[in-house]
Formats: C-alpha cells, sequence, structure tokens
C-alpha cells in the first residue's frame, strides 16, 4: 500500500505522543553548551605525568651514585666557567639586556590608525 505525503503526516499527527518533560531543554544545554570544561587538556596531563616521571627517575640516578653532590656541584661550577658567567661584566651586560628586553616588552604603542574623531 503507497502512501503520498499528505497521508503519512496525519498519520504521524495521529499517533498518540507523551509531552516532553518541562525542563527538557534546560537539561539538554546543561549538558552540552554549558557543560563545565576541564580543567586541563589530554595532553597538558599527559605532559605533566611525563616530565613528573623525568624528574623523579633524574632524582633517583643523582641519589643513588657516589658522591653525588660533588658531581653536581663540579658539572654546575663548569657550566658556569664555561658560559662566561663566573665575570661580572658578562653578568652586567645580560642584566641590561633582560632588563632592557622587559621594559620593551611592557610599552603599549597607541595605534595611529585608531583616532578620535571629534566634531
Amino acid at each position: 500500500m503507497m502512501m503520498d505525503d499528505d497521508a503519512l503526516d496525519r498519520a504521524l499527527a495521529a499517533l498518540p505522543l507523551d509531552e516532553p518533560p518541562a525542563d527538557l531543554q534546560r537539561r539538554i544545554l546543561a549538558r552540552t553548551v554549558y557543560a563545565p570544561r576541564a580543567a586541563f587538556l589530554g595532553w597538558e596531563l599527559w605532559l605533566v605525568a611525563i616530565a613528573t616521571a623525568l624528574v623523579g627517575w633524574f632524582g633517583w640516578l643523582l641519589l643513588s651514585a657516589p658522591h653525588a653532590q660533588e658531581r653536581v656541584g663540579d658539572a654546575l661550577a663548569r657550566l658556569v666557567a664555561v658560559s662566561g658567567l663566573d665575570s661580572m661584566n658578562t653578568v652586567l651586560w645580560l642584566a641590561a639586556g633582560v632588563s632592557a628586553t622587559w621594559w620593551i616588552v611592557q610599552l603599549s604603542v597607541p595605534d595611529r590608525r585608531r583616532r578620535i574623531e571629534v566634531r
């Protein structure tokens, strides 16, 4: 038996349907659009977990090695000497560069295109 569109619409309209709950729209929006977002994204949690594991593993390696404090202190002293940070001139120029960079970044220069026209 073939039904045309009008007959199908009448048959659907004649079905005894229950009314939706009064707060259906509010519940749907609460679960979808207004749902609270996670504090951290998945990749951020993985990054923190991997970094924590690496720091823990590296700390265990350092603490389990004999004479660990002397070896770490010697490595840091060599790093400071190789980088030139044992010279006061290098430290002062580095501080001046960092300070200048910080203040230049903090400047706010007004845009010329945005002028308020007074009439």
